[in-house]
């Protein structure tokens, strides 16, 4: 499996020829590539456009008007770049009208990557690169069961997702968490034995790509059948989460506390269970977006979320900017 460099250089001549958003593919073979924005209040996704090795091309015309865009990127089928930004896709040319019931209107679901192109920038040039490789272990990436294909138990979902845990009391089971959302995945027989035995290999925390069934969707859970799980490289996000892993005091109230583990976080004041949070991290926390990271909490049993953005971390101290009032929260990691 090769491991994938993605470079973006920003043009800064402004002239006719040098307008709009132009991908340029340096992997070696064809990448197909999709797009996604924002128009007029609504998701607009795009795609594909095929771009041979070696060449460019720009996928949207004249000054750029957006600071973001998203993309996707496949090679012979296969996602090349994707991330945590789900729009409707097909595989036949499309543009396609909003990003949410995409299995309802005929659609695929599928993940993007998220691409600043900076506050004053007419021009941007995307270079996909291809570096190296890495040969994964073949339990990581194991075919799908023939017979089991997608739309069979539910809307057809690939994610990139966070790893809670996995037991076997009362029957096997393993969970995970995506976008404040908490998954299950059970052996009753639909899900192969090989992806409880990749994910019951891992630690908590480990981030994987899945993809499966979306079976039932519930107030902040949902019930899952996987076909496949992959490890997937770990990326800033993941490692600022890793970083919040253990637990933590608020220095203006030592009687406040909260441990992280995985996608959790469990509350408590003056050693008394206070509540949990669904976390995850990325840039943009409900209407904030720019000047992340930021860190989203969910409550396990009310829904209500929470925004920080996450200013600093380290091994021993943690300072969050709790929005809208803009509060600065300080803690002490204690282990």
């Amino acid at each position: 499996m090769k491991h994938y460099i993605l470079a973006a250089a920003l043009g800064l001549a402004a002239s006719p020829a040098l307008a709009g958003l132009e991908i340029c593919n340096n992997a070696g073979h064809s990448l197909s590539l999709a797009i996604g924005y924002s128009s007029e209040g609504e998701w607009v996704s795009e795609g594909w456009w095929n771009i041979p090795a070696a060449e460019c091309k720009t996928l949207v015309s004249g000054d750029l008007k957006k600071r973001y865009y998203y993309y996707r990127a496949n090679a012979s089928g296969e996602a090349f770049a994707s991330g945590d930004y789900s729009f409707c896709t097909t595989t036949q040319v499309f543009t396609i009208h909003g990003d949410s019931n995409c299995g309802a209107r005929g659609y695929d679901t599928q993940g993007f990557r998220k691409l600043d192109t900076g506050e004053t920038a007419t021009h941007f040039t995307l270079t996909l690169n291809a570096a190296g490789s890495n040969p994964a272990p073949a339990t990581q990436t194991p075919a799908a069961p023939s017979g089991s294909t997608p739309g069979t138990y539910g809307e057809p979902y690939t994610d990139n997702v966070i790893l809670q845990e996995c037991h076997s009391e009362g029957g096997r089971e393993c969970s995970f968490h995506a976008g404040g959302t908490k998954f299950f995945v059970r052996d009753d027989g639909r899900t192969p034995q090989f992806v409880f035995s990749v994910m019951e290999a891992l630690d908590i925390g480990s981030p994987l790509t899945v993809e499966g069934d979306l079976e039932a969707i519930y107030d902040r859970t949902a019930d899952v059948v996987l076909r496949n799980v992959t490890v997937r490289p770990w990326t800033q996000h993941d490692g600022l989460l890793g970083k919040l892993q253990g637990h933590w005091y608020a220095e203006d109230d030592p009687n406040a506390q909260f441990t992280v583990l995985g996608a959790e976080r469990e509350n408590t004041y003056d050693g008394a269970y206070s509540g949990r949070d669904y976390l995850s991290v990325s840039e943009w926390c409900r209407d904030f977006e720019g000047g992340g990271p930021y860190l989203y909490a969910r409550e396990e049993e009310t829904g209500e979320d929470y925004c920080y953005v996450i200013d600093y971390v380290d091994h021993l101290e943690l300072v969050l900017m709790y929005l809208p009032r803009g509060n600065i929260l300080r803690y002490r990691k204690l282990d």
